[in-house]
């Protein structure tokens, strides 16, 4: 874990088992809780935000991942995932609160999606990109492309939602290296 890394919050009456944040990915693959290599709670806040926060259907000056969700909702909502309840983000959601639940995801990860023995290579001059990708577990690499394939659509759209590639950058860098 990273030194600046959050404590999670332990949530009263939920069973372990059943969590989706804080859970490793291994975890969430062995019981089901991914399709194609994506957890199921990931792909659902995606979709959401694709739909509902990318372009100028939310405008905010603050920018799409700056705008802090309500802690009570945020905290509502990842309990009813980590106790096995169906979400319904079109119903129960709200773009700032589904932002910050993204992140909450990342940052909660045992093993972040870019370990520390990655983050320092991926950062060294001395080795390509593609190469130093490569060495990430194939989980992880999936993952990662379909974050970085979201966020690029969001930085497409920045006009409207002010998120420009260095804003996303600022705010996911240190969720996803931990």
């Amino acid at each position: 874990h990273g030194a600046g890394r959050q404590t999670s919050v332990k949530l009263v009456g939920v069973n372990v088992t059943q969590c989706v944040f804080g859970v490793a990915l291994e975890t969430l693959r062995e019981d089901g809780q991914m399709v194609c290599g994506i957890p199921l709670v990931l792909r659902n806040m995606v979709e959401f935000l694709n739909k509902n926060g990318i372009c100028c259907c939310f405008l905010t000056p603050l920018g799409l991942f700056r705008l802090c969700g309500s802690v009570v909702r945020t905290r509502q909502l990842r309990q009813r995932w980590d106790s096995g309840e169906r979400v319904d983000l079109e119903h129960d959601g709200d773009v700032p609160t589904v932002a910050s639940l993204l992140k909450l995801f990342f940052r909660e990860l045992p093993v972040p999606i870019v370990p520390e023995s990655q983050r320092k290579q991926l950062t060294g001059v001395n080795q390509s990109l593609r190469e130093n990708l490569c060495c990430l577990p194939d989980g992880n690499l999936i993952i990662l492309s379909y974050l970085i394939h979201f966020l690029s659509r969001v930085a497409a759209h920045s006009q409207s939602n002010h998120m420009p590639l260095e804003n996303l950058a600022t705010i996911f860098g240190p969720c996803i290296f931990q």
